[in-house]
């Protein structure tokens, strides 16, 4: 039973191994994209976060900045 467990987990790591990484050009591919898409996720994860906490305290939220007296 232990041979099963070990055999489907070891056929997993060996078919990721032979997709990314048996070349060093489709690994450092992934690599690279894996890491832009991961900032990306992070900038619009943490950009939302900010913008949570800070409702009403921007400047997009102050209705009166940016506005003119009219002079009439």
């Amino acid at each position: 039973m232990e041979s099963t467990a070990r055999s489907g987990g070891r056929g997993l790591w060996e078919s990721l191994y032979r997709v990314l990484m048996r070349r060093n050009s489709v690994y450092v591919t992934f690599v690279v994209a894996g890491a832009f898409a991961g900032e990306r996720i992070v900038d619009y994860g943490v950009h939302k976060l900010w913008e949570y906490n800070n409702v009403g305290k921007r400047y997009e939220d102050i209705p009166v900045l940016g506005q003119r007296q009219s002079e009439e």
